[in-house]
This record gives structure tokens, sequence and C-alpha cells, in this order.
């Protein structure tokens, strides 16, 4: 017996060990900062340079723009008024009444939320008096009343940089936001004005690591599929090999961080309010009237591309006026014209005409075609009549070099009209309109063939995440002389004229964007 219990001890101790050494194994496979937040996998072991003065426009431009590097520069954001006026109270009351445009306060949460003037809008006063309750943030166009409070750096004030200011964006939020690993389009110069952010940046040599989703190979901006609270390191092993610098920014710092430079930010402190002006990528430096010293300047006394007024539709997001120049010039023949008719043929198309070519799924209805094959017919010649209104089939690069800069916005605009999201009527092209279908379907069923109108505003906002003034809007359609309850046969004879607006909505459409990026990179022009 003695025996026996000293063979089954052994054997028992041996297999708590073999279990103990398995155990070990599988804690040694799990890589670091597994399934932790972004920047966990390692120590931040690169830098980017600080500095506590602001260059002028040239020394920038050689140090940091040419080289495509960051740089943090303390305290540049003092000279603001917005430094030491920016609170909830002064915000309310100098501009409650302006709309600012909302998203999600975590990127990656894709619900648009819904303020006091629709889907992703309020105004200012009503999310000053929430906005540490509401799963959203600012990040909109700033409103022109408002730029007196932002002074644009020395650095920014001539030549091709100041001739490229794009557009200024305001960011105003509480502790918890935090964006997903992503690049911009433009260069920024980010300043912010109350609470910190921790910014983590990774050189674009390592957008390989990243895992950049798709539909961001032929774009300007982008960003990586990866969870920044939770990443997965099995799913996506290379980024363990991801090299990175780590800074946080206090209140008064405003940080330069190059157009196309992958980062990932989060947000600190009670309120935070920060802008964002937006540059463009430069390749050369025309140093005109950067002959004198320049101080720091109210942003309503700068040059900016595009500006909102406050109220209405943003003109924000559009492309690069001096990138389609670069591309106009680009095409050009021996003899120095460019074709219209080429250009038309080849980067005036809508996601309808593209097949598989930006490997999407291209399934459209067919009042959706009709809508964009409608919107492309007109582009096409609205763009053709502006740019060649004597219609000799071609303009001559020496034109192109002639067009001003608000001849330049005016063709973008026809080419690359306002994105919907920054639209009022932005809701009808968010809510899919077969989801309607099958919520008053589904309800009715439920229902025995009726349907409160109450139940259906409720479950639109609910379910669809619409707002109950647009769900009102349907109702008045569906339901005559007012009639508090919605039958099968309303639904049926009516649904057509009342879900009209979603059905010929314009959806957002990036396919120029792409064929233009695929064209410069393809001659190495970006």
């Amino acid at each position: 017996m003695k025996c026996s219990w000293s063979i089954a001890f052994f054997f028992t101790t041996l297999v708590a060990i073999s279990s103990s050494q398995v155990g070990q194994e599988k804690c040694q496979a799990v890589p670091k900062g597994h399934l932790e937040i972004f920047g966990s996998h390692a120590d931040a072991t690169e830098t980017i340079d600080e500095m506590f003065t602001v260059p002028q426009p040239q020394e920038f431009f050689d140090k940091f723009v040419k080289p495509n590097k960051p740089v943090l520069l303390r305290g540049a954001a003092r000279p603001s008024r917005a430094y030491s006026l920016w609170t909830p109270e002064f915000l309310i009351r100098e501009y409650g009444n302006l709309t600012v445009r909302l998203e999600a306060r975590h990127e990656a949460n894709h619900k648009i939320p819904a303020g006091e003037t629709g889907l992703g809008r309020d105004t200012v006063a009503h999310f000053m008096r929430n906005f540490d309750t509401m799963d959203a943030y600012a990040i909109s166009q700033i409103p022109r009343p408002m730029e007196k409070d932002v002074a644009v750096p020395p650095c920014l004030r001539c030549g091709s940089i100041a001739q490229g200011i794009q557009e200024t964006h305001l960011f105003l939020t509480a502790a918890g936001g935090k964006t997903m690993v992503h690049r911009d389009p433009y260069s920024t110069f980010h300043c912010l004005f109350n609470g910190t952010k921790d910014w983590i940046l990774v050189d674009p040599s390592q957008s390989d690591l990243l895992y950049f989703a798709e539909d961001s190979r032929y774009e300007w901006g982008g960003y990586s599929e990866i969870n920044v609270d939770s990443v997965d390191l099995l799913q996506f092993p290379k980024i363990r090999d991801v090299r990175f610098a780590r800074i946080t920014m206090d209140k008064g710092d405003c940080i330069f961080v190059p157009g196309g430079y992958p980062h990932q930010v989060r947000v600190n402190g009670y309120l935070n309010t920060a802008v964002s002006i937006w540059i463009s990528r430069l390749k050369e430096f025309d140093n005109a009237g950067c002959d004198q010293e320049f101080d720091f300047t109210p942003m309503d006394q700068v040059d900016v591309l595009w500006r909102y007024s406050g109220h209405g539709d943003l003109p924000q997001g559009h492309m690069d006026i001096h990138i389609l120049r670069r591309l106009l010039l680009l095409l050009a023949d021996s003899e120095g014209k460019i074709s219209v008719q080429h250009f038309l043929d080849n980067f005036i198309k809508g996601r309808h005409e593209m097949g598989d070519e930006f490997e999407e799924d291209h399934r459209m209805s067919q009042e959706e075609i009709k809508t964009m094959d409608k919107l492309y017919s007109n582009m096409k010649i609205e763009f053709a009549k502006k740019v060649d209104p004597e219609g000799r089939g071609y303009i001559t690069t020496d034109e192109v070099k002639a067009l001003t800069r608000e001849e330049m916005k005016d063709i973008m605009l026809i080419i690359d009209p306002t994105d919907v999201s920054d639209t009022s009527s932005f809701e009808y092209s968010h809510i899919q309109v077969e989801a309607i279908r099958t919520l008053l379907q589904n309800l009715m069923s439920k229902n025995g063939g009726q349907l409160s109108s109450d139940v259906f505003v409720q479950e639109y906002v609910e379910r669809l995440g619409g707002t109950a003034q647009v769900a009102e809007e349907i109702v008045a359609k569906l339901v005559p002389n007012k009639d508090a309850t919605l039958t099968a046969a309303m639904v049926q004879e009516n649904m057509a004229a009342a879900l009209q607006p979603f059905d010929s909505a314009r959806a957002h459409d990036p396919t120029l964007e792409r064929l233009m990026y695929k064209h410069l990179e393809m001659h190495d022009e970006l």
C-alpha cells in the first residue's frame, strides 16, 4: 500500500508540474499588451521635438514641414483669447445660438448623437449644458464669430503655408474622449485651451504595421481597424513591432502633425477645448511676403479658405484645391493642353460605375443608381462649363496656374460637393430607407395591422437612431387628416411619398478622391 501510494503521489506531482509548465507556456505565449490599450505593447522609444518659442515660417517649413516631422510647441496656445476665456458659461453666453457638428465621444462608436438642432448637430448652448452627460463631442468647423478667440501662430503667417490654410476645426468634449489610430488628410496645427491630451505618434514608415482599413487605401486620411481600448495582438500581431512616441499636451500647448502621420489621442479634463488648423501638404515653400517678423494674429484677420458662418451647412472636409491644381497640370500633353473630356472620363465617376476597383460592396437600389447617374451627369456638365466656357475641349497649363483660389474653390464645389454629414438633411442619407420599411412592416404585423403614431416615433428613434422630428415628418405623410393611428392600408398607399426624401438622398461618395490619389501616387506626386 505504501508503495502504491508513493507511485500515485509521483504521478500526481508529475501531472501538477506538467500542468504548471503548460500554464506558464500559455502565459508566455500571450504577448505583452494583448487586450490592453494601444501603446501597452512596448515602451515609447521614439521622440518628437519640443520648442518653447514659435519659429518663423521659413524655419518652420525647413525643420518640420519639409522633413515631415511633428513638433510640440509648449505655450503656443496661450496668446489666444480662448486660453483664458473659454469656460462653459462664457461659451453659452457669447456663442450659445451657434450650431456645431456632433460625433460620438468615442470614434469607434458609429451611432450619431442627436442634439437640439437635429442628427449630428447641436447649438453651443445646449451642448455646453449637457456635454458631461452626452455620449457626444463637438467636432466642427469653427463658427466665424468664435474665430477672434483663436490666435494663428507666426509660423503660419506667410508664403505657401499661409496660402495653404484650408479650414479650422473646433473640439469641445468632456474627459474620456478618444480617437482611433488614424491619419489626417491635411497637416494640422492643434492647440489646446482646456484639459490635457495624451498622444501616441507613429512614423508613417510604419503604416503597414497599423492595419489601416482597406477603404483607406486610396485616401489621404484613414483609420486603423484595431480597437484602441483592447488591442488583439493575436489578430493584429504586427502591432507588437510598432515603435512610437508618447507625449502629453497641457493646457496652452500646440502640436504640429504632418498630414498622413498616424496618431491616436485620449482626452482628459472635465472640459477639453481645442482647435485644429488644417494646412495643405506642402512639397515646396514659396516665401512671398515673408520678409518680416510675424506675431500671433486673431484668426478672423487671417485668410482661411473654407469658413463656416455658424448656421446651415458646413463647408468642411473638401479635397485640397492645390492638389486638384497639381493633378490638372500633371494631365497636360506636350503642348500644355489638358483635355476636358479625358478628365471627365477618368475622374468624374461615382462608386456605382467602379465595379470592384476599390473592393467595396457596390450593391445599390435602382433609385440610388438613378440619383447617382443624375448627380454625376450634372457634375460633368457644370465642370466643363466652368473650366472651358468657350467649348474648346481643353484648358491650358497657363490657365490652370492663373486660376485664383476662389475660382479653384468654385471648381472644387462642383466635383466635390459638401459631404452629406455636414448638411442639415444628413438624417435622410444616414437612415437606410429599407430599415424604415422593415420597421413599419414589423410594427404593423406585431400590432394587428394598426399602429399608434407615438409608437412608431419612439421605435424610429430608439431602433434606427433617428430624431423624433423626422419620424413625425414620416407620420404626417403616412396618415391623412392627422389621425393618430396608422393602418396597413395607409402605409401601403403612402409609404413611397413618405420615404421619398430618404430614397432620393445623396450618399457620401469618395470615388473622385480615390481616383485622384491613385493617379498621383502612380506618378509619385503625393
